[in-house]
């Protein structure tokens, strides 16, 4: 990406927290940008894969303006070849990845009615990402276990761990514990607090196979994160 400086942007100009953070995350792409870096660390080239209609120029532009913002920070990553250059949020960025939460969570239940998933791109770890953060919060400590969720037909990986939650792309590389079928449609509603689990899966749209105690505490976990309202 070289040493290019973000563009100027224009600002609000005024004395508010609102209108502060909008002057950071307000222009188109930004905050998809700090979604996709909530799930772990990445790769230039992985975040132009995920933001699919994003222009390399604009992209470039938008995460230097995040790492000037203190948002996103790059370090090279020994682990992947090349020790190739990933993208990461900082603390500040984690928290902003946190505050974003809850406004997905009203996208999907105010805004969704109308969405068609056959004719937007979608991954299963998007929809993941914003169950994983209700989870976290609610975790069992006792808890151990992968969750692979296959929604339509993208794969991702919920993982819990001693209270913790986070979400990996793609199918599990060793067996997972519990694995869950459903639609994007359905992982939205649930999300959205507009369906139950407990109702999801008495009307056969929500399949739930593997370990009964990990499944239970999944199950129980979302009934009481994301009750709706």
């Amino acid at each position: 990406m070289g040493t290019m400086q973000a563009m100027p942007r224009k600002t609000y100009g005024q004395f508010c927290g609102l209108a502060h953070a909008l002057d950071v995350v307000g222009e188109r792409w930004t905050l998809l940008i700090v979604r996709e870096l909530a799930s772990g660390p990445k790769r230039y080239s992985e975040l132009a894969d995920a933001l699919t209609g994003i222009g390399t120029s604009l992209l470039a532009n938008r995460v230097r303006q995040l790492e000037s913002d203190g948002v996103v920070t790059r370090r090279l990553a020994l682990d992947q070849p090349g020790s190739a250059v990933v993208y990461e949020l900082s603390k500040a960025g984690r928290e902003l990845a946190a505050a974003v939460v809850p406004l997905a969570m009203w996208g999907a239940r105010h805004q969704m009615g109308d969405a068609d998933v056959r004719n937007e791109s979608f991954r299963a770890e998007w929809l993941l990402s914003f169950l994983a953060a209700e989870v976290r919060r609610d975790a069992p400590n006792d808890v151990e276990a992968v969750y692979e969720f296959h929604i339509d037909d993208s794969v991702a990986c919920l993982r819990v761990s001693a209270g913790r939650a986070w979400v990996t792309p793609g199918p599990s590389a060793d067996p997972a514990d519990v694995t869950v079928r459903a639609s994007a449609k359905t992982v939205a509603a649930l999300v959205g607090r507009t369906l139950t689990a407990r109702e999801a899966i008495a009307q056969g749209r929500l399949d739930v196979t593997g370990g009964d105690a990990a499944a239970a505490a999944l199950t129980d976990v979302i009934e009481r994160r994301l009750a709706p309202r």
